[in-house]
């Protein structure tokens, strides 16, 4: 966050995908009640088995219904 704030970057971060030769790990930020970030959803996933379209969609209905 605060590299992008430095940048002066208009935008937020959604994701962040981390490819390995056998995984997927993807970093999915979340944010609370009061619209602050601070949480984040860890997923890792088999490269051979992962549709990368897969875990945006899973990992937004986990974070709807996740309440901290």
């Amino acid at each position: 966050m605060r590299t992008m704030e430095s940048l002066r970057l208009d935008d937020a971060i959604e994701d962040i995908l981390i490819t390995l030769g056998k995984q997927y790990h993807l970093i999915r930020l979340l944010k609370n009640s009061r619209d602050e970030q601070g949480l984040f959803l860890y997923l890792v996933l088999e490269r051979q088995k992962a549709n990368l379209r897969w875990p945006g969609t899973t990992s937004s209905s986990i974070e709807a219904d996740l309440s901290v």
